[in-house]
């Protein structure tokens, strides 16, 4: 890579740099403009060795013990939108993964948040 793309030649800033236990390489940069152009540097002049790509977020996920009986995947929703106008979240931004019941008969809820509401 260091003889093809040269970082400085198209003005970017390296913070560091980190070999992973699989083989790949992470590069952290200053900001996401000079990750872009890294990735299209990297893509264009090493494209059939190497693969450069963006690290994305997770969506984290979220517990909620003890839910009264009543409440579904499907109105979940619904009511955490309707209990919580301060988060100003929208319809979309919290999915419910599934219910489960522990051995002590409570109702726990596991639901995904996106990443950009946890902001």
């Amino acid at each position: 890579m260091q003889s093809k793309a040269y970082p400085t030649i198209i003005k970017v800033g390296i913070k560091s740099i980190k070999s992973l236990r699989n083989g790949r390489v992470q590069i952290e940069t200053g900001s996401k403009e000079e990750v872009e152009k890294l990735t299209k540097d990297i893509n264009d002049k090493c494209g059939q060795s190497l693969q450069a790509q963006v690290h994305k977020r997770r969506n984290p996920r979220i517990v909620i013990y003890n839910i009264p009986e009543d409440i579904s995947t499907n109105n979940t929703e619904e009511i955490i939108l309707g209990q919580n106008p301060e988060l100003n979240l929208t319809t979309g931004d919290i999915t419910p993964k599934f219910v489960y019941h522990t051995k002590r008969l409570t109702h726990n809820m596991v639901i995904e948040v996106s990443a950009l509401t946890c902001k």
